[in-house]
Parts: C-alpha cells; sequence; structure tokens
C-alpha cells in the first residue's frame, strides 16, 4: 500500500512540476524581443516620420534611415507616450551629415474614440550635426 501511495505522489509531483514549467515556457514565449518590438514601432511610424522629416528640411527628395532602438516615455503632461526615433536623412539635392531626433506624442485614448483626429503627434525634429563640436 505504500508503494501504490508512494507512486501516486510521486506521479503526482512530476505533473505538478511539469505544468509549472510549461506554464512558464509558456509566458517565456509571449514575450517580445527587444528588436522585434523596436521595428514594429519603426513600421507604425515610417510614413509620419518620412513626412515630417521632408516637411522639416522642404525637400521633398528625402529619405530617412531609422536607427536600431526606439525610445518610449510616459507623457505626463498631456496623457499617452512620448516616441522618440533616432534618423539618419539622406537628399538627392544636398549632402546631409548627422543624424536626426525626431519626437511624437501618441495618445492611444484618441484610438479608442469616433474622433476623426490623429493618435500621433509631431513635436519637434533635432538635428545633430557631427561636425559641429561643443565646447
Amino acid at each position: 500500500m505504500k508503494k501504490i501511495i508512494l507512486m501516486v505522489f510521486f506521479c503526482f509531483s512530476l505533473s505538478v512540476i511539469s505544468a509549472a514549467d510549461a506554464g512558464q515556457k509558456q509566458h517565456d514565449e509571449t514575450k517580445v524581443p527587444q528588436q522585434v518590438f523596436d521595428g514594429f514601432r519603426q513600421d507604425l511610424f515610417g510614413k509620419e516620420i518620412l513626412d515630417y522629416v521632408k516637411e522639416s528640411y522642404k525637400d521633398n527628395s528625402m529619405a530617412v534611415t531609422i536607427q536600431d532602438g526606439v525610445e518610449l516615455s510616459e507623457d505626463r503632461k498631456g496623457g499617452g507616450f512620448i516616441v522618440k526615433f533616432t534618423v539618419t536623412p539622406h537628399s538627392k539635392r544636398s549632402k546631409m551629415s548627422g543624424t536626426d531626433t525626431i519626437t511624437f506624442r501618441v495618445n492611444p485614448f484618441i484610438l479608442a474614440t469616433d474622433k476623426k483626429e490623429s493618435a500621433i503627434t509631431f513635436l519637434n525634429l533635432h538635428h545633430h550635426d557631427p561636425t559641429k563640436q561643443s565646447r
């Protein structure tokens, strides 16, 4: 009898451990790698980034390369989030150097309403010229 109870207890223990491992494995598989999430945000904002870079430089031949990594923070003043991208601008008309930081405010609450306004608001574009050194 002791052997049967011991075997039942042993089998039950193994099944609990296996279920816990499976639950943890499933949780780990649902995590999105940072690189994939950054790519998702870059694709989501790609058109807005290009439009505002063209508008800022007053040059329709502009193109941009979006750098890896996206800065995301909470917007405590206006609600929503602040999203910053670092881009390298390219132009067919003029020689460009340096990078730009382009900043957007995203208000996800607008997406949940029937309003026709955009959930993405352009805040600013700051150019970083590597040839100018701060002193």
